[in-house]
């Protein structure tokens, strides 16, 4: 099951660096702009979640 925890691991990493990008790089831009801001944030939600899934379809098949 390595696979399954190396891609839980990319998704995981592209959800930080989706969040780092567009959610915290509003706040030091000078232009805020709110479509960006929701926008990451809900790609950077959907990722964690997915990673999350994705981690516990690996542990049931460990069981």
């Amino acid at each position: 099951m390595k696979k399954y925890e190396n891609l839980a691991k990319a998704i995981y990493d592209i959800g930080k660096y989706t969040f780092t990008a567009l959610v915290v790089g509003q706040f030091i831009s000078e232009k805020f702009n709110w479509v960006f801001m929701g926008a990451g944030s809900i790609f950077s939600i959907l990722a964690f979640w997915l990673a999350i899934k994705i981690e516990r379809i690996k542990e049931e098949g460990n069981g």
